[in-house]
């Protein structure tokens, strides 16, 4: 695909670019972007009540493609579907596709031998990203190389990296414009602010306990050695409290590793920490796309000043979803979470292999 000059576009308007020619007049736009999930989405609609209205864009399913407002790309990635309809009254055009990061989701990893000694993870990761043309950046160090690292019989290349990143307590998602990064979403970075007042046109805030227990403990074995056997090594467990929870609601987990007594309190606490932040979540609006100068960004946190729903705080972007149509007219969707709704536990390395 020819580099697209994105800032002689015009700024107010979305453009489907595709080999340097920008195609305008889209009626609709949805795209989907989020720390959940490795790649984004997009769909673009044009209607025109006269059928002859509708210009013949000449667009083609598995075309390289950006969608483009005020000089930023959106998206960077592939058209999957293109839809045409045609009826008495009206004729219509809808082009939906993901970033470029589907590729890793869909596709297998046929890497050759297939597997690593002692190598980084990002050396693992580049190897497996790179037949796509997708680029990696990594946000945090990785830690020490791996022992050994082996793909799985029909593995795609997301799922080896997602195993990857969790030996190392890190996660991967798309930054959007044909990359990925690698590290922790919670980075530091900052992202505009939704205030009450301001820029805030619809908050629902939710509270869900069903998943929080009042007592986490997890069970676990050791292996044995001359010094340590029997009973201390065939019953280690640990456990954390969730002082919220006021009922007796507690929660017996099976660990999957051999573990020790201090790796399974850690895991109890994450657990509990983990689950208190995902026990609340915010879907907000907000008018446009920008926050400030850049594009409401996923995996950044954003000041929170809503005092009808208790809210003074930082919460973390876990999902930004930017609409247009005539309805709703331009807005952001973001669903906004505790920062330690998204805290990472490494595993142990003994499955890589």
């Amino acid at each position: 695909m020819t580099e697209p000059t994105f800032t002689s576009l015009p700024g107010h308007e979305i453009a489907l670019v595709i080999d340097g020619q920008a195609y305008l007049g889209w009626t609709e736009l949805t795209v989907d972007r989020g720390i959940d999930s490795l790649c984004g989405g997009f769909e673009l609609t044009l209607t025109a009540r006269e059928a002859t209205a509708l210009p013949d864009f000449p667009i083609s399913a598995g075309a390289a493609c950006a969608i483009a407002l005020n000089g930023s790309a959106l998206i960077t990635g592939y058209i999957d579907r293109v839809t045409r309809s045609l009826d008495a009254s009206s004729r219509g055009l809808q082009v939906s596709g993901r970033d470029k990061a589907a590729d890793l989701v869909d596709c297998s990893a046929l890497n050759s031998p297939g597997s690593w000694a002692n190598a980084t993870l990002e050396t693992i990761a580049r190897a497996l990203a790179d037949p796509f043309g997708v680029t990696l950046t990594f946000n945090t160090a990785t830690g020490k190389a791996l022992t050994k690292f082996a793909l799985q019989q029909g593995e795609t290349a997301f799922a080896a990296i997602e195993r990857l990143c969790r030996y190392r307590g890190l996660i991967a998602w798309s930054d959007g414009n044909g990359g990925v990064t690698i590290g922790n979403p919670d980075a530091n970075q900052r992202c505009g602010a939704v205030i009450e007042g301001d820029n805030l046109l619809k908050i629902e805030s939710e509270h869900d306990v069903s998943q929080r227990f009042s007592s986490y403990v997890i069970k676990g074995q050791a292996s044995g050695s001359d010094h340590a056997n029997g009973k201390p090594v065939a019953q280690v467990k640990g456990s954390a409290d969730d002082s919220a929870i006021a009922r007796y609601r507690p929660l017996l987990v099976i660990g999957e590793e051999q573990s020790d007594a201090n790796s399974l309190t850690v895991r109890a606490a994450w657990e509990a920490q983990t689950r208190a932040g995902r026990s609340h979540r915010h879907n907000v609006t907000v008018p446009g796309w920008f926050a400030g100068a850049e594009v409401w960004q996923p995996g950044a946190r954003t000041r929170v000043l809503v005092p009808s729903h208790g809210l003074d705080t930082d919460l973390l972007i876990e999902r930004v979803r930017l609409t247009r149509d005539a309805s709703g007219g331009t807005v952001s969707e973001l669903v906004l979470v505790s920062p330690q709704a998204w805290l990472q536990l490494a595993e142990s390395e003994r499955d890589a292999a």
